[in-house]
């Protein structure tokens, strides 16, 4: 076909009265091909003129038209063009049209080139069995990651390609360091890791490549749970969906602690060091410290704890003001009764907000090494949505050893004349909030609709923590 008879298809065809119809064509044909029926209801006047031109018959004003696709597909053949439905809309749209079955499959072949040629990227045949494992279902859509893959490859290829190659190339260093320092550990060689940034910038030049926001990150972290951390009887569906986690470790992140915690074991079992510094707690515990004073630790040292201290009870507070007041009270208590053995007494924790991945990892230490039959985990924190909900999830997670401190609807309603108006967006939250130890709170502070600081009641709350520590502090 020669452009002259191009011009001359589209000069025809691009008819006002032709419009709907080419649509209709181009919409059935992607469907059924050439099978099947064109329809166009309510035909306009111009429609009609235009049809009854084309078409075999007489197309009134009003109708609805219902006509065969392969009659069409005749007609076009046997008219002055000599073209078929398929290159009619080639000329029009200036690309071959496909149907949506030969779109799936022309999909299905660009997928399996992608996948073929990432493979080859990083020298296919090289590389260990079970990464090979690992990306074989990934083309069939079988394994964690896929669908992360796929969309990278729909939205660009070109990147997907890139990232894949990435996360190819840093799971063989993985993999590579892993048997190095499984061959030697009979030799007790010093511990071999490597810190994910490092990484990221040695396969990819950029240290936050592989961070878990970012779809590489995710798809890495879903290679190394595939190959390094499941057992082949675990028929566990862990997953980054399902820990509902939209963005880093750093502290300042939304993403849960306690999920943030479950992830990192997936980057342990490969020996790959995550952030492990910045997320820190905040406590006072001189029995275990052997300092009076505040201290900072990082997830890190909390790992690395030897053992844990005998205490009687941990008590947490969310906001570092009324943390600094206990502490306060504490020290000045200490240098009046002259008191330097603090033996078995309680351990005082500051979140400073949400609970960092610290300081769940502190508290479940300090669980898991206490004879637990009578140990009580205290929270207490502001009257607002945040704070009741860290209080919630602290319930949820500690359930048995979780009691409300100052927490309840009496403790609220005893301060309402200190309360600021809540939010519209903040009553909205606190209609779907309920709190598992006092079904008033949450419908009662919407009712009334203020939120309280902890500020607000923190001499009660010295009171108690003087109590705690026998009434000598």
């Amino acid at each position: 076909m020669d452009e002259k008879q191009k011009n001359e298809i589209r000069a025809f065809f691009s008819e006002p009265g032709l419009i709907r119809f080419i649509d209709a064509v181009r919409d059935t044909y992607r469907r059924r091909n050439v099978s099947g029926f064109v329809r166009l209801p309510q035909l306009s006047a111009e429609e009609s003129e235009s049809l009854t031109g084309l078409l075999e018959g007489l197309w009134k004003p009003g109708e609805d038209l219902k006509f065969s696709m392969k009659r069409l597909d005749t007609l076009l053949q046997q008219s002055g063009y000599e073209i078929t439905i398929r290159e009619l809309l080639a000329c029009l749209d200036g690309q071959e049209v496909l149907t949506r079955a030969e779109e799936e499959q022309q999909a299905e072949q660009n997928w399996n080139l992608f996948i073929d040629e990432a493979l080859q990227a990083v020298g296919g045949g090289q590389l260990p069995v079970q990464i090979v494992e690992w990306m074989e279902s990934l083309r069939k859509g079988a394994a964690p990651g896929s669908r992360i893959l796929r969309k990278m490859h729909v939205q660009n290829a070109e990147e997907a390609h890139q990232q894949l190659v990435y996360c190819l190339v840093a799971l063989c260093r993985v993999w590579e360091l892993k048997q190095t320092k499984d061959a030697q550990v009979e030799c007790e060689a010093p511990e071999m890791v490597i810190r994910l940034p490092v990484l990221a910038a040695k396969v990819a030049k950029n240290a936050h490549a592989f961070d878990i926001k970012n779809p590489a990150g995710r798809l890495l972290w879903y290679g190394l749970q595939e190959i390094f951390s499941r057992k082949p009887d675990d028929k566990s569906s862990d997953s980054l969906d399902t820990l509902e986690l939209n963005s880093g470790f750093g502290e300042n992140d939304a993403a849960d602690p306690v999920r943030s915690l479950e992830i990192r074991k997936t980057y342990r079992f490969a020996n790959i060091a995550d952030d492990d510094i910045s997320s820190q707690v905040m406590l006072f515990a001189p029995h275990l410290t052997g300092r009076k004073e505040e201290l900072v630790m990082t997830l890190r040292q909390v790992e690395r704890l030897p053992v844990m201290p005998k205490f009687s009870g941990l008590y947490v507070v969310e906001n570092p003001s009324v943390f600094a007041t206990l502490l306060d009270g504490t020290l000045q208590r200490e240098k009046r009764n002259n008191r330097t053995i603090y033996d078995t007494l309680p351990i005082l924790l500051c979140l400073n907000g949400q609970p960092s991945a610290a300081t769940i990892r502190f508290i479940d230490r300090c669980l898991e090494a206490r004879d637990q039959s009578n140990l009580w985990l205290y929270y207490s924190g502001d009257f607002d949505v945040k704070g009741v909900a860290i209080a919630q999830g602290l319930a949820r997670r500690y359930a048995k050893y979780f009691v409300p401190w100052r927490m309840r609807f009496a403790d609220y309603e005893r301060h309402t004349e200190y309360g600021l108006p809540l939010s519209v967006k903040e009553k909205e939250q606190l209609q779907n909030m309920r709190v598992d130890w006092d079904d008033r709170l949450c419908s009662n502070m919407l009712l009334l609709g203020v939120k309280i600081h902890q500020e607000v009641f923190v001499e009660e709350l010295m009171q108690d923590w003087v109590d705690a520590n026998g009434g000598q502090v």
